[in-house]
């Protein structure tokens, strides 16, 4: 390895290395596999797990409206392995699982066939999944909804992966991939995916994101603008700027589509029950977010109570399917939603919702006045941003606002100034 992985520069903080280490694995063998692991990801795919780019954007906050007092940052997640953020995630579960193939060899000899994994997902963490699995050289089943688009199941199965669609059933709520996938894991594979709910290691790995962040700006981050999908993401971030971090959390904000808002839906309810009415509608949640101010401590732990032991009565699978030109982030339900939620109350932040043309507008600006190729979906954090400024008049003035640019343009993604995109119509 030519350079250290950004795995290496974070290991104090991984969750999975203390537990490695608790059980007897020294650190010079924990840094051995990821140098092993990290040199077998640039095997596959070119490169391994370096820090990427974390940079002020004028022009692009210039054309956002941003006050010019305020900075915007924009963390460049594009030419990261696989093309998106998603290979941390994943790398993360493939360092967990890597390290307990090293205890095990100390008392017994590794199984011949390592366990099959599993993943559900409709294009970048399956992607990003395909090429990790390929390194560690283990089998895995990509469950995808049926219209994932064949530019990447080609590519995933020409990784080595098998690549199973799934179409909706009738009366059946929910992503039917994540429903296939949980059988598969219920009849004895391994989780591999992004959803923390079923595979934890996941939002470890994605938290090396949030430490890059912390030390590429020069002073606190003030407020984040992140996409939502399964939740994964922005959970990873929040917690990592949380545990990277003596400065208190940013203001969070939370960005999902007009066409499947699951986790803006359950933020509305607390809110119902912490200021007596529901909001429906972004001013509405701008304005009830400004009346609670930061919830205190107290009011988050009796929040967070209610939401673990009761959380169907907040979350709720998306009652029709999904669609957004963000085809991304049309996960049915928010898995990892909880901490989410909570950081929006202890930063004094809310959930935004966004339509189509501002999902485009974003994705054209994104690429226009940066000179990233960055995807669809990958531009959402901005989408949501011009919904702060142009539709909430938000300008942050004095502010150092992030977001991160989450994926790369790929050939079956629309173009920037193309036409409506949404799933696209089965064959």
């Amino acid at each position: 390895m030519t350079r250290p992985s950004t795995f290496a520069r974070y290991v104090d903080r991984l969750e999975v290395v203390a537990a490695a280490e608790a059980a007897g694995l020294e650190r010079t063998q924990v840094l051995q596999v990821i140098a092993e692991l990290d040199d077998a990801v640039a095997a596959v795919d070119g490169h391994g797990f370096a820090v990427t780019p974390f940079l002020r954007q004028r022009q692009l906050a210039d054309a956002v409206g941003l006050d010019a007092s305020a900075s915007l940052w924009v963390k460049d997640e594009t030419g990261n392995v696989s093309g998106s953020h998603k290979g941390r995630h994943l790398f993360g579960v493939a360092l967990g699982l890597a390290l307990n193939e090293a205890l095990s060899a100390r008392s017994a000899p590794l199984v011949d066939e390592p366990d099959r994994l599993a993943i559900a997902s409709c294009g970048n963490a399956a992607l990003a999944a395909a090429v990790i699995a390929a390194a560690s050289h283990r089998p895995l089943d990509v469950f995808v909804p049926d219209w994932a688009d064949r530019t990447v199941t080609d590519e995933i199965e020409r990784l080595g992966a098998s690549v199973v669609r799934c179409a909706r059933r009738d009366g059946r709520l929910g992503d039917p991939a994540y429903h296939a996938m949980v059988e598969a894991l219920d009849a004895g594979a391994t989780g591999f995916s992004c959803q923390g709910t079923d595979t934890p290691t996941t939002i470890d790995g994605a938290r090396t994101l949030a430490y890059e962040m912390l030390d590429q700006v020069d002073s606190g981050l003030d407020r984040l603008v992140i996409q939502v999908g399964g939740g994964a993401l922005a959970t990873a971030l929040v917690t990592g700027l949380r545990l990277g971090a003596d400065a208190p959390l940013p203001i969070v904000h939370a960005v999902q589509p007009d066409g499947n808002h699951p986790l803006v839906r359950a933020w509305d309810r607390v809110m119902a029950e912490l200021a007596g009415q529901q909001p429906s509608t972004n001013r509405e949640r701008q304005t009830a977010a400004a009346n609670l101010g930061p919830a205190t401590d107290a009011v988050r732990e009796a929040v967070m109570a209610r939401l673990q032991a009761n959380p169907d009565r907040y979350m709720e699978p998306w009652p029709v399917p999904p669609v957004s030109y963000a085809t991304g982030i049309l996960d049915d339900v928010t898995y990892d939603w909880v901490w989410i939620i909570d950081a929006m109350l202890a930063s004094g932040g809310f959930p935004v919702v966004v339509d189509d043309p501002d999902f485009r507008a974003a994705h054209r600006l994104g690429q226009e006045q940066t000179g990233i190729a960055v995807c669809p979906t990958g531009a959402s954090g901005l989408a949501g941003l011009l919904v702060l400024t142009r539709q909430l008049g938000m300008t942050f003035a004095g502010e150092q606002v992030a977001l991160v640019f989450s994926g790369h343009q790929r050939a079956g993604d629309p173009a920037p100034n193309g036409a409506l995109a949404g799933p696209p119509l089965p064959d």
